[in-house]
C-alpha cells in the first residue's frame, strides 16, 4: 500500500539516495520534505511486505524471490501457483539482482518467457549476482526460459555466456500444449510422489542433455532430459524444462493436471529444507 504513495520503484528510490550528494542545497531541502511525507514509509513497506501471502514455513524459512523482470512474461503464473500453495514470495527485478538484492531470499526462481531479452537484462553482472547467491548456499529453480539461461552457453542468436551453474547441454525447441514424461528417479525429493508418467505443460523449452554432476529426474518421450537437478557450490540447483506451475494462457491448473507438487518439491529442495 505504502509503494502506491509514489511513483518510484524500490530501485528508484535506491538510486536517487545514491545521487544525494550531487543535489544543490536548496534542492535537499525540498526532496528532505518529501522523503519525511513519502519516501520513508515507501521504502519501509516495499522492504518488508511480500507479494505472496502465503505463511508456510515447513517449505521455506526466508521468501522465495520471483524473477518478474525484463522477459520473464510467465512470472504471473508462477505467482498464482504459489499462491496456491500459501508460499511466501517477492518479486524481483533485473536491477535488485545486479545491486545484490538476493541476501533475504531461500531461492530464485527464473520463470518462462524471453530468454534472449533476459540475458540482455541481466547482463554479466547480474549473472555473477546470481552465482555468487548460489554458491553461497541460495536455490536456483530455471523454469524454461529459466534453463536456458543456466547453461554455459544459452541458445539464442549469437550463442552468449550463460549462468553456468549446471552442466546440461540445451536444444531449443518451439511448440506447446501438454506434453508426456516420465519419472525416471522416483526416490528423488524434487520427484517425490510421483512414480510413471505425468503430462505437464510444454511451452517452447529445451531438450536438455544432462553432463557430469547432473541427476536426470524425468525424460521426453524422446529421451531428452525434462528435469534435472545438480549442485553449485553450496547451493541446489533444478531445472525444468516444462512447466509445473502450469499456465493461464493455455487454460492448465496445475492442480487438475497434478504438477503442482513437482512445484513445492522443487522449492522445499532448493531450500533445503526437504530432502537429501
Amino acid at each position: 500500500m505504502f509503494c502506491l504513495m509514489i511513483a518510484l520503484s524500490c530501485s528508484q528510490i535506491r538510486e536517487a539516495f545514491l545521487r544525494w550528494n550531487y543535489i544543490t542545497g536548496s534542492e535537499k531541502h525540498k526532496l528532505t520534505l518529501i522523503c519525511l511525507l513519502f519516501l520513508i514509509p515507501a521504502v519501509s513497506g516495499c522492504a518488508s511486505l511480500p507479494k505472496g501471502g502465503g505463511t508456510r514455513e515447513d517449505v521455506v524459512d526466508k521468501l522465495v524471490c520471483v524473477y518478474a523482470g525484463a522477459g520473464a512474461v510467465l512470472a504471473k503464473d508462477v505467482e498464482i501457483a504459489l499462491d496456491k500453495l500459501a508460499i511466501p514470495y517477492r518479486e524481483v527485478d533485473e536491477e535488485d539482482i545486479r545491486v545484490g538484492g538476493l541476501g533475504n531470499c531461500s531461492l530464485l526462481i527464473v520463470p518462462g518467457g524471453y530468454t534472449a531479452r533476459c540475458v540482455e537484462a541481466f547482463g554479466q553482472e547480474g549473472f555473477e549476482q546470481i552465482r555468487k547467491f548460489v554458491a553461497g548456499g541460495g536455490g536456483y529453480i530455471g523454469i524454461c526460459a529459466g534453463a536456458y539461461i543456466a547453461a554455459r552457453r544459452v541458445e539464442v542468436p549469437g550463442r552468449p555466456p550463460g549462468l553456468r551453474i549446471i552442466e546440461i547441454e540445451n536444444e531449443r525447441k518451439a511448440g506447446q500444449g501438454l506434453r508426456t514424461i516420465t519419472i525416471v528417479k522416483p526416490e528423488h525429493p524434487v520427484v517425490k510422489g510421483y512414480t510413471e508418467e505425468v503430462s505437464i505443460w510444454y511451452q517452447n523449452g529445451p531438450m536438455m542433455k544432462a553432463g557430469e554432476g547432473v541427476e536426470t529426474l524425468a525424460v521426453y518421450e524422446e529421451g531428452a532430459a525434462a528435469i534435472v537437478c545438480s549442485i553449485y557450490g553450496h547451493g541446489r540447483v533444478i531445472i525444468f524444462s516444462p512447466h509445473p506451475e502450469g499456465s493461464m494462457e493455455g487454460g492448465v491448473d496445475p492442480e487438475e493436471a497434478g504438477t503442482l507438487k513437482l512445484l513445492e518439491n522443487a522449492i522445499a529442495f532448493a531450500s533445503k529444507s526437504g530432502g537429501r
